[in-house]
């Protein structure tokens, strides 16, 4: 599987990356996508849908070489023969017998069809810089990899959950197709959650920073409910959604070029930006001013380092703040954890919305919207496009946007224990406000 929430292990996926070959040993019988399961364990995916009891994508696992497969993309050498991992794949224009050879999954009179003509596929040959990978990212095999937790616009896919887009566009009679995005009204925005960034500027969070099992820059996703511009499922993903009784209720839909699209993305076409929204910050870390609208419904005006109406939450994008002194408790509905009283964390209430829990951290096996809400270093476990997942397994350091002190650093590459409303170090006495936060480059 290809590698879709946020900077390293750190934002939501974890710390798995599909040439690393994590996932099932080449000895061990897994289930392919859609066969039945009954627990993670049963898939080759490592990822058991608990809805449909069958085995789902999983954005940030592959195969190694003899394990069961349905796709090329299911495996680390983007080559599934026969339903099994080969140990390569056959580079654009190779020679080949059959389709499952080829890094594009297409065989046509002996030589593999590019499956992209204006960029190199996952596992394709090439030269160290990876301007020419659909990924952006060529490895040290010297191959194209997975620069993000999910798969790129324009790379090989073959199922929806693995593209950062939430589409995967596969032609009839084949198994392997290139990722893509919805199409749907303007945003003000294009950089959807994962995907590869120059700059704070390009993605709807507004904020741009560094993945760390690859090092390359991608956008954030915020904690809590769907920023404008970002992915949904239904209204009640994004922020804004009617029946929150938060500024801005009502403001924003879920809007789909077509009702049976997997996802469509989150747009404001009514007045001011609700509460969660992006919002215009001036002077946040080294993004400078945010480049989104000063237009929040709490209340109009830009914020600095110091809060206001347009704060920042605490993975460091900058939201629409308007419930001021009036803190949320718990069951009551929120945008992001900033609304809750207490800092108690703003998660999923089962029905499609977010309400305030009753804690400051989610417990391992409960509901999560991001890495950041999870307890223990825990890390937040979902596919690329969902809203919620699940907090996995306890670590032994804390990652990007949680909290942080002497005693519970920051793990490697998850950046420093910061202040978030200061931007500063956090010292080793200090234990309230500090969240690991990257450096933005």
């Amino acid at each position: 599987m290809r590698t879709w929430l946020i900077v390293s292990c750190l934002a939501i996926i974890g710390c798995s990356h599909k040439n690393n070959g994590n996932g099932p040993d080449a000895s061990i019988v897994c289930q392919t996508f859609g066969q039945g399961c009954t627990a993670n364990a049963d898939c080759c995916s490592q990822s058991c849908d608990t809805t449909t009891m069958t085995c789902a994508a999983n954005a940030t696992s592959c195969s190694v070489a003899g394990t069961s497969c349905s796709a090329n993309t299911d495996c680390c050498s983007v080559s599934c023969v026969s339903g099994v991992c080969q140990s390569t794949c056959t580079a654009d224009n190779g020679a080949c017998s059959q389709d499952g050879e080829c890094c594009g999954g297409k065989c046509d009179g002996g030589k593999c069809t590019p499956l992209n003509t204006t960029c190199l596929t996952d596992g394709n040959p090439c030269a160290q810089g990876g301007e020419s990978c659909c990924s952006g990212l060529c490895n040290s095999s010297g191959t194209c990899g997975p620069s993000s937790f999910c798969t790129q616009d324009g790379d090989a896919c073959a199922h929806d959950a693995e593209c950062c887009g939430g589409i995967c566009n596969v032609a009839q009679g084949a198994t392997v197709g290139t990722c893509t995005q919805p199409s749907v009204g303007a945003t003000l925005c294009t950089g959807v959650d994962g995907e590869v960034c120059g700059g704070c500027g390009d993605c709807c969070s507004r904020l741009c920073e560094v993945y760390a099992p690859t090092g390359v820059k991608i956008c954030q996703p915020a904690e809590g409910c769907h920023v404008n511009g970002d992915l949904c499922h239904t209204t009640s993903d994004c922020c804004g959604a009617a029946g929150t009784g938060l500024p801005g209720d009502g403001n924003v839909t879920c809007e789909k070029a077509s009702p049976t699209d997997p996802v469509g993305i989150c747009r404001n076409p009514i007045s001011c930006n609700p509460e969660g929204d992006v919002c215009h910050f001036q002077d946040y870390n080294t993004c400078g001013n945010s480049s989104a609208r000063d237009d929040c419904c709490g209340s109009v005006g830009m914020s600095g380092s110091g809060g206001g109406v347009c704060k920042l939450d605490v993975l460091g994008v900058p939201r629409c703040y308007g419930v001021g002194s009036d803190c949320r408790t718990s069951g009551q509905t929120c945008a992001d954890s900033a609304d809750c009283c207490n800092g108690d964390a703003c998660i999923p209430n089962g029905s499609g919305g977010f309400v305030c829990g009753s804690t400051t951290c989610i417990a391992m096996g409960n509901q999560c919207t991001q890495t950041a809400d999870c307890c223990n270093g825990a890390t937040c476990i979902f596919q690329a496009g969902e809203t919620t997942g699940m907090c996995g397994s306890a670590g032994s350091c804390q990652q990007v946007g949680q909290a942080c002190n002497a005693a519970t650093p920051c793990c490697p590459g998850d950046g420093t224990c910061t202040d978030v409303a200061t931007g500063s170090a956090c010292g080793a006495s200090e234990t309230t406000g500090c969240t690991c936060q990257n450096t933005i480059f």
